[in-house]
C-alpha cells in the first residue's frame, strides 16, 4: 500500500518499481429479500466492511439492497462507489432491475476516468433459464491512472445464466459484445477484466466459449478461484493483459474465505481476488 500512495503522489523509484493491487470480483447475492432464504439485511452490511480491504472491488448482483451498501461503505474511511452499471430497460416493470455492477475501490477519485455502462441489449428468460430478462445485464469499464503513465482499464460483467440452448446463444452473443466493445475502445491498454461469466469451468461447450473470448482480447486467466475442495461451481473469473505502457504480473490469486458471517457465505458465489504488480511495459 505504501508503493500505492506514492506512486498515486508522484513519480519516481517506486513508479519503476511497480505497484500492487489488489482486486476482489464478487458476486453479492443482491436479489429481494422475499426471493431468497437468507437475510440480505445482515449480510450486506459485511460486505461493505470486508471489501474495504481491496484496492478495486467489482460487484455483480447488487440488485436490491445497493443503499444498504453505500451507507456501510460510507462508514469505512476512504472507500467509495465509483461507479455502477447500465439502469433498467424496462420502466414500466417495478420488479425489474439494471445490470446490477458496481465497482468499489478506497483509491483516489480523481484516478478514476472514461467511465461507461452498456447493456447488452438481449437476455433469455422471463419465467424460465434463471430469469434473466428480469434484469438489464451489461458491462462497467473504467480507467484507472496513476503517475508514470500506468493506465488498467478495469472492466466488469454478469453474463445471462442456465444451460439452456437459448442461454447459451444469448450468452455466446454479449461475450461476442463485450469482445467487440474492448477491440474499439480498449485499444493497447493494460485490461483487468472480471465477473460471473456464468461459464462452468467444468463443462466442455463453456470452456470453448471462454478460451475463444480471452484469445480475442489476449487475456489472461488470473488463477483466482474457489478453495481447492471446495463445493463452490467455478462460474467467475478475473482475466487480465498487459498493456502498452503497463506490464501485469499476477503475485497471488485465490478465494477470500473472509466473506462469512456467523460461519456462513455472505453470498451464493466465493469471493474471488487476486493481487496484481503493475509496472512501466518494458521498452
Amino acid at each position: 500500500m505504501l508503493l500505492l500512495c506514492v506512486l498515486l503522489l508522484g513519480s519516481g523509484p517506486a513508479a519503476a518499481e511497480g505497484v500492487e493491487l489488489s482486486v476482489l470480483s464478487y458476486n453479492t447475492h443482491g436479489l429481494p429479500s422475499l426471493l431468497v432464504r437468507d437475510a440480505p439485511t445482515r449480510r450486506f452490511p459485511e460486505i461493505a466492511r470486508q471489501i474495504g480491504r481491496y484496492d478495486v472491488a467489482l460487484l455483480q448482483e447488487d440488485f436490491a439492497h445497493h443503499e444498504l451498501l453505500q451507507q456501510h461503505l460510507d462508514a469505512t474511511a476512504g472507500v467509495r462507489v465509483v461507479a455502477t452499471g447500465n439502469p433498467s430497460r424496462s420502466s414500466w416493470c417495478p420488479i425489474c432491475s439494471g445490470s446490477g455492477l458496481t465497482l468499489v475501490s478506497r483509491l483516489p477519485e480523481s484516478a478514476w476516468s472514461r467511465i461507461d455502462a452498456q447493456p447488452y441489449g438481449l437476455c433469455s428468460g422471463w419465467l424460465g433459464g434463471a430469469s434473466d430478462c428480469f434484469a438489464t445485464k451489461g458491462f462497467l469499464r473504467a480507467r484507472l491512472a496513476l503517475e508514470g503513465g500506468l493506465q488498467i482499464d478495469f472492466v466488469e460483467t454478469h453474463l445471462d445464466a442456465s444451460d439452456g440452448e437459448g442461454d447459451r446463444v444469448v450468452r455466446h452473443h454479449q461475450l461476442e459484445a463485450l469482445r467487440r466493445a474492448l477491440g474499439e475502445r480498449a485499444g493497447d491498454a493494460a485490461l483487468i477484466v472480471v465477473g460471473d461469466f456464468n461459464l462452468d469451468a467444468g463443462d466442455a461447450r463453456d470452456v470453448r466459449e471462454r478460451r475463444a473470448f480471452t484469445s480475442a482480447l489476449g487475456l489472461a486467466n488470473s488463477g483466482a478461484a474457489a478453495s481447492a475442495g471446495s463445493s463452490w461451481e467455478r462460474l467467475d473469473y478475473i482475466f487480465y493483459r498487459s498493456g502498452q505502457r503497463t506490464q501485469l504480473a499476477v503475485i497471488e490469486a485465490s478465494e477470500d474465505e473472509g466473506f462469512t458471517l456467523k460461519g456462513k457465505p455472505l453470498s451464493d458465489h466465493p469471493a474471488i481476488q487476486a493481487r496484481f504488480r503493475a509496472s512501466p511495459t518494458p521498452r
